[in-house]
C-alpha cells in the first residue's frame, strides 16, 4: 500500500533548514559556507593569475597547481598543528615570492621603455 506525503511543498522545501535551529550548527554551517566560498574566489583567482602569467602556458600553469597539494599522505607522519601552521607558512611565502616576481616583471618592463 502506497502512503501519500501530506507536506506541502514549501513545507519540504524549507525541511533541510530546520536544523538552523540549532546555534552551534548554525554557526558551523555559516563557517562552512564563507570557506567553500573563499576556496571559490581562490580558484578563480588562479586560473586567471595562470592567464596573466602566460596565455599559452595557463594549462600547464594550472595543471602543475592542481597537482601539487601532495599534504595528504604527509600529513599522518607529523604533529598536526605543526603541520598545518609549517603548511599556511609556505603558501604565505608563496604568495609573497609571485607577488615580488610579478613587481619585479612589472619594474624591468618599465626600465627597459
Amino acid at each position: 500500500m502506497e502512503t501519500k506525503d501530506q507536506r506541502t511543498f514549501v513545507q519540504k522545501l524549507i525541511e533541510p533548514f530546520l536544523t538552523l535551529k540549532n546555534k552551534d550548527f548554525a554557526k558551523l554551517y555559516l563557517a562552512q559556507t564563507i570557506s567553500l566560498i573563499g576556496d571559490a574566489f581562490t580558484w578563480v583567482g588562479l586560473v586567471l593569475l595562470a592567464y596573466q602569467f602566460g596565455k599559452e602556458c595557463s594549462a600547464v600553469i594550472l595543471a602543475s597547481a592542481l597537482t601539487l597539494p601532495i599534504a595528504g599522505f604527509l600529513g599522518s607522519d607529523f604533529p598536526q598543528k605543526e603541520f598545518l601552521y609549517g603548511g599556511l607558512m609556505i603558501i604565505l611565502f608563496s604568495i609573497i615570492a609571485v607577488l615580488v616576481f610579478k613587481l619585479s616583471l612589472k619594474f624591468n618592463s618599465k626600465s627597459n621603455n
